[in-house]
């Protein structure tokens, strides 16, 4: 596959052309199919009634003001839920946005998500590669093509 790598059956494995590692295996077990369905359904029992509809988590992140969450919907969009960061994701969210697009930035896995909510467009941007100063997540609003607020944020793993 030229620079990608190598793939077999179909981009089950990848292995990367110039050290022979492998960098992704694209397979999941029956059993890993059923442990994920378990992990979706119990982040499910965890978030408020307006957000337990959506195909899997993405991702969840602390700003310095607030906590957000990214979920995959069914029509491969994205919803944004925000709260301020003295919130729990069991209390109703501040601001649900839906019909989010994923737009990859290049062929390093950064990438950003937009969502448009009237005059305004939130950007989540998901920093792979960068300097190692470079934060994990960006948050971007902006009114009328102004930015009016950006903060740096970080992933929450659990």
């Amino acid at each position: 596959m030229g620079w990608k790598g190598i793939m077999l059956d179909n981009g089950t494995i990848w292995i990367e052309s110039d050290e022979g590692k492998i960098i992704a295996v694209n397979y999941q077990s029956d059993f890993e199919k059923k442990l994920r369905k378990e992990l979706i359904n119990k982040e499910k029992e965890n978030v408020h009634s307006s957000l337990k509809t959506f195909e899997s988590p993405t991702y969840k992140i602390k700003t310095k003001n607030y906590l957000i969450r990214i979920d995959e919907l069914e029509n491969k969009k994205y919803r944004y839920a925000s709260w301020k960061i003295s919130k729990k994701e069991s209390s109703k969210p501040d601001l649900i946005l839906n019909n989010g697009e994923l737009d990859f930035q290049g062929s390093g896995g950064n990438h950003v998500i937009i969502f448009t909510n009237g005059n305004y467009i939130y950007k989540v941007y998901r920093n792979i590669i960068g300097e190692e100063s470079t934060p994990d997540i960006t948050l971007e609003v902006e009114e009328n093509e102004k930015t009016i607020l950006h903060q740096d944020g970080i992933l929450i793993l659990k």
